[in-house]
């Protein structure tokens, strides 16, 4: 995530806060001297007050209000691009119409998504599909694919967060799973990809599966076997081994830490968390933690994931958890 980006998701988490606790005086200073840091930060805050001005534009008999607790889950990153395109509409009657178009994205988390996608599971919610040609598909929480089986072809594309495919082998038609660059050609497996920022995760727990990437210098093109993974992003590669059992185990409701770094950990939390989690403090993000924990029970995950960092949790809303170091 470059400056911009966080300086943006900052952004979000502010004005969470702030409609939320519009008297709380601490929280307004800690906002402020956030505000006063950086270019960066003022510019994502003006964006994302912009959107709300929007939304109070319409007239009051129509207004959405945009402090419900659904509204700041949403992916206001795809409103910012969504109105820039759209700008035309804010002049004369388009207000309104550009107004009820921001309030409907912003009430309903992962809309865009949702309407593209074939299958979606919502937030907290591992969702198991049986596919036509005897695959089966586990979805994680707040994760999308679309799909194209014909008596020619199988190929799934991951649009948004983790799956695990159990693959039904058939040689006259290969099972192909795009996520983003990445392309995963079944050779008979069990196989997990998840797609976080900008990196696309392959693992393998059994069988063979064939990863190809279109990566600087040269494409990637590794055979993976059970017990194998690939990381890879638009400047690196990473890979690895660990034990075939731990390969999906998001699906038991366990997520578990090998000296992995927190920001990584709180980012696979997310999507199995109801409230927005808000890391103030940066610098915790690249601490490493090793531990198994319960993603039944993610508020009691994300305490015992940042407490050997002397990282403390401040509930400052029903809806919002607050990361805060001493």
């Amino acid at each position: 995530m470059d400056e911009n980006q966080e300086a943006e998701a900052q952004a979000i988490d502010w004005s969470l806060l702030l409609n939320e606790e519009p008297d709380d005086q601490a929280l307004r200073r800690e906002f402020e001297k956030w505000l006063s840091e950086k270019p960066a930060h003022a510019m994502a805050w003006k964006q994302v007050s912009a959107i709300s001005d929007i939304i109070r534009s319409a007239p009051p008999d129509r207004q959405i209000d945009p402090v419900r607790p659904m509204v700041f889950q949403a992916r206001i990153q795809a409103l910012v691009f969504f109105l820039q395109k759209r700008w035309r509409l804010l002049s004369g009657g388009g207000v309104v119409a550009a107004a009820f178009c921001a309030a409907l994205l912003l009430m309903v988390p992962d809309l865009i998504t949702r309407l593209l996608a074939d299958q979606y599971a919502p937030t907290g919610t591992i969702r198991t599909l049986h596919l036509a040609d005897g695959s089966d598909v586990v979805l994680a929480p707040r994760s999308a694919i679309s799909i194209r089986i014909s008596a020619q072809e199988r190929h799934i594309n991951l649009m948004q967060g983790e799956a695990f495919f159990t693959v039904h082998h058939d040689n006259s038609r290969p099972f192909v799973v795009q996520a983003g660059k990445v392309r995963a050609q079944d050779i008979g497996t069990a196989f997990d990809i998840q797609i976080a920022h900008h990196e696309t995760t392959v693992q393998v727990r059994d069988g063979v599966v064939h990863v190809s990437a279109p990566t600087t210098p040269q494409t990637y093109e590794h055979d993976l076997h059970g017990g194998e993974w690939v990381r890879v992003s638009d400047t690196d590669i990473g890979s690895g081994t660990l034990s075939p059992e731990a390969i999906g185990a998001w699906q038991e409701g366990v997520l578990i830490a090998r000296n992995d770094g927190v920001g990584d950990m709180i980012t696979a939390l997310r999507p199995w968390s109801g409230k927005r989690i808000v890391v103030m403090n940066h610098t915790l993000l690249s601490r490493r933690v090793t531990g198994v924990y319960d993603l039944r029970k993610p508020d009691a995950a994300l305490r015992l994931l940042v407490s050997p960092i002397q990282g403390k949790i401040v509930p400052v809303t029903p809806w919002a958890n607050l990361v805060v170091s001493p």
